[in-house]
């Protein structure tokens, strides 16, 4: 397993840390699908995977019932995405 593969797969454990039930159901179910189904999705280019989880978790973030503290949990994986992105262009 590579580095970057390995920082994924801290990353989706910390993505899985909103499968809280202080979190909305809609808003649990988009962290694990953009988890499952686009950052661990080993079929599509490592950039794509990685941008496409960005857009899916910024939509989450704007989620006006979204509590504070997963918001800000939200904006700190989407932080460490952005540096794993530059390392693979």
């Amino acid at each position: 397993m590579s580095e970057l593969e390995t920082k994924l797969g801290q990353i989706a454990t910390v993505i899985n840390q909103i499968d809280d039930p202080k979190v909305p159901r809609n808003i649990r179910k988009g962290a694990k699908d953009a988890c499952e189904q686009w950052l661990l999705n080993k079929a599509k280019e490592m950039d794509v995977r990685i941008a496409i989880t960005q857009a899916k978790l910024e939509e989450l973030y704007e989620d006006p019932n979204i509590p504070p503290e997963f918001g800000t949990l939200i904006l700190m994986i989407n932080t460490e995405l952005e540096k794993l992105l530059r390392e693979t262009l």
